[in-house]
């Protein structure tokens, strides 16, 4: 999982100091080259009564060019640090849409998108473009934070070998590549974690079943770990390890309780195409941790995902 080129989405009026930092701290450990891009649209402008078709088109110029002079601004800091950078800028009203063929025309290996922090305190605003490029996205996705990465990033892969989709194993390798990949340029650990849930007791109907209820719970577990064992051999890792942790309870709370025992700075996981139009949809346990998880996260889709976003 080589980082050779990385795509970092810039917003207009957003503090950019941690979306800088991050990047910095990436291209320094892998050599990569950046661009910076920003995808211009002003609605008032746009249907404004003021302007020609030639008078429009000029004031649009006159937003880019705009534009292009703070990317310039933040790509001479880059420099500065010895990093290889460039910038372009668009002018396109549908945000996701112009990202992800930005994408598909730059081909990087990483895409960097920050996201917007909301009124709550320690919570986080994702708009309507923020679940669609996590949904289309066809390169791993780091959805960075406000908050800087520890000297030794803790990187952790959440996996789960029993998921429904086609070929799990093979997005899950994906997942343990790319964090194995990100812990070495932020020179810190991998971690695993799996989650898994039993049913409760007052789920079952079967007298047998609940007689023997403890003794099932015993069987799932031993059937997670071995088949947790099995993926991770090919890494030298087993569930004895200390860098492996098999949870039993509701995934999204375990989730955002291992992220706060054990320090993590960045979690990767993992999205899947389901439903009858195969359309990647964002699963229920990513969608209810992302706004309160406090960690940068890396979305990471399998290496047969299909993106659905024209690329001209």
């Amino acid at each position: 999982m080589n980082i050779e080129k990385i795509l970092v989405n810039v917003e207009a009026e957003a503090d950019h100091q941690y979306l800088l930092e991050k990047t910095l701290r990436l291209a320094e450990a892998s050599g990569a080259r950046v661009e910076l891009f920003r995808c211009c649209y002003n609605a008032s402008l746009r249907n404004s009564y003021l302007f020609d078709k030639e008078g429009l088109l000029r004031a649009e110029h006159r937003f880019m060019n705009q534009a292009e002079t703070e990317l310039e601004v933040l790509a001479e800091q880059l420099e500065a640090e010895g990093v290889d950078v460039d910038f372009d800028v668009c002018w396109d009203r549908h945000h996701a849409d112009s990202l992800v063929r930005k994408v598909l025309r730059y081909q990087p290996d990483i895409m960097v998108h920050q996201i917007e922090k909301h009124s709550r305190l320690g919570h986080f605003l994702f708009a309507q473009s923020d679940w669609q490029l996590i949904r289309e996205c066809p390169v791993p996705l780091m959805l960075v934070k406000e908050h800087s990465w520890s000297d030794g990033g803790h990187v952790a892969a959440t996996v789960d070998p029993f998921h429904e989709c086609d070929s799990p194993a093979v997005l899950d390798s994906h997942i343990l590549n790319w964090s194995a990949a990100m812990a070495q340029q932020l020179e810190g650990e991998m971690r695993v974690m799996h989650c898994f849930n039993v049913l409760p007791h007052s789920a079952i109907f079967d007298e047998h079943v609940v007689a023997d209820f403890e003794n099932m719970q015993v069987k799932v577990r031993r059937e997670h770990i071995r088949a947790l064992d099995t993926l991770l051999e090919p890494y030298g890792l087993n569930t004895d390890s200390s860098r492996v942790n098999l949870l039993e309870g509701p995934p999204h709370r375990k989730m955002l309780e291992y992220v706060e025992d054990h320090h993590v700075d960045l979690l990767v996981m993992g999205a899947v195409a389901r439903g009858v139009f195969d359309r990647l949809m964002v699963g229920s346990t990513i969608e209810r941790i992302l706004d309160s998880i406090h960690c940068d996260i890396m979305v990471v889709k399998g290496p047969d995902f299909e993106c659905h976003v024209s690329e001209s």
